[in-house]
C-alpha cells in the first residue's frame, strides 16, 4: 500500500554563480573551482545524505562558464540528485519563483536556502517538513548551527534568521513567494517566523572566499560534526582536552577583543542566545529590526557616532 502523496512540494534552493548585479562580469575559472570544492566536499554530501524527507535541490549557474566546467557540474547533477539551472541573467529575489511554479503541482510549497559552500544536518529537510501545517505562510528558523575555519576548528554558532532558512506557503494563482524573496535577515518583515530550539541543524564554512561570515561563537569539541552532519571537508576530528581548553581560552579571548570593536556583533550573539533560550516559539510578522538595529538608532539619537 503506497502513502498518500503530501499536500506540499518542497524545493531546496541554492545559487552558486549567477552574477546580483545587471552587467557584472561572470564569475572567472578560479573561483568557480575554489567553490566547486566547498560544494563537492560539504554541500553536496549532506544534501545526499538527507533522511526522511523528499525535495527536489535546484541549483543556479551562470552559464558563462568554461565548457569544462559546465560537462564537471552536469556530471555532479547526475551523481548528486540536484537540477542544474544555467542562466546569464542577474540573480533577484523572485529569480527561482517561476521555475518553482511550473514544477509544483501540491497545495503547498516549501522553499529552503542554501548556500553553495554549506552544508545541512542529515535531517534537515525532514525537521523542516515536520512544521508543516498547511500555513498560509511561515518561516522556519532552526536557530542553532556550527561554524568551521579552514584551521580545521568547530565552533558553536547560534543566529537569528540565518542563511537556512525555509518557507512554507499556500499557492495561490500568482507566482510563489519563495525563500529568497526578503535578506534572510529581513524575513519578519514578509511572515512570521518560527525559531525552532534543536541540535545543530547546519554548518557555515568559513574561508577568504565568504567575507559576510566570521566566526560569532564559541570553539567546541568536533565530535559534533560527526554526529549531526556527512561531509567530506577536512576538520580536526580528534583534539585533546588540554589542547580544545587552551584554543578555548584564546579564542574567547578573541571573541571579547570583537564585541567591544563591534558592539552590534556582541548584540546580535546576545539575542540568538535569548532566542534559543526561549525554545520553539514564533515570532509574529514586523518590523524586521533586529535587536542590535534598535539600540544601534537609540545610541545615534543619544549621541553615539559608529565607525565608519
Amino acid at each position: 500500500m503506497t502513502s498518500p502523496a503530501p499536500d506540499f512540494d518542497h524545493f531546496l534552493l541554492t545559487r552558486f554563480s549567477a552574477v546580483l548585479a545587471p552587467g557584472a562580469p561572470p564569475a572567472g575559472a578560479d573561483w568557480l573551482r575554489y567553490r566547486l570544492g566547498f560544494f563537492y566536499d560539504a554541500t553536496l554530501p549532506s544534501v545526499v545524505s538527507q533522511t526522511g524527507a523528499l525535495s527536489e535541490w535546484l541549483v543556479l549557474f551562470d552559464d558563462r562558464c568554461p565548457d569544462d566546467f559546465r560537462a564537471d557540474v552536469e556530471d555532479l547533477a547526475r551523481e548528486g540528485r540536484f537540477t542544474p539551472v544555467w542562466s546569464h541573467e542577474p540573480f533577484r529575489r523572485d529569480t527561482f519563483a517561476g521555475l518553482v511554479a511550473t514544477l509544483s503541482r501540491a497545495p503547498y510549497l516549501i522553499t529552503t536556502r542554501l548556500d553553495s559552500d554549506d552544508a545541512i544536518a542529515r535531517d534537515h529537510l525532514a525537521a523542516v517538513q515536520a512544521r508543516f501545517a498547511r500555513q498560509d505562510r511561515l518561516f522556519v528558523n532552526f536557530v542553532r548551527g556550527l561554524q568551521v575555519d579552514r584551521g580545521g576548528a568547530v565552533y558553536r554558532s547560534d543566529q537569528v534568521s540565518n542563511p537556512f532558512l525555509s518557507l512554507i506557503e499556500r499557492r495561490t494563482d500568482g507566482p510563489p513567494l519563495t525563500v529568497y524573496a526578503p535578506r534572510h535577515a529581513r524575513a519578519r518583515g514578509h511572515g512570521p517566523v518560527l525559531n525552532v530550539h534543536a541540535p545543530p541543524m547546519w554548518l557555515q564554512v568559513v574561508h577568504d572566499g565568504n567575507l559576510l561570515n566570521m566566526v560569532t561563537g564559541p570553539q567546541i569539541a568536533p565530535a559534533v560534526v560527526r554526529e549531526r552532519f556527512d561531509i567530506d571537508l577536512g576538520y580536526r576530528e580528534q583534539v585533546g582536552r588540554l589542547r580544545l581548553l587552551g584554543e578555548r581560552i584564546r579564542h574567547r579571548t578573541r571573541l571579547t577583543r570583537m564585541w567591544l570593536a563591534h558592539p552590534g556583533e556582541a548584540t546580535r550573539y546576545a539575542e540568538a542566545r535569548l532566542t534559543r533560550w526561549r525554545r520553539d516559539h514564533t515570532v509574529p510578522q514586523g518590523d524586521p529590526d533586529s535587536l542590535g538595529d534598535r539600540l544601534r538608532r537609540r545610541a545615534v539619537r543619544l549621541g553615539y557616532r559608529p565607525r565608519t
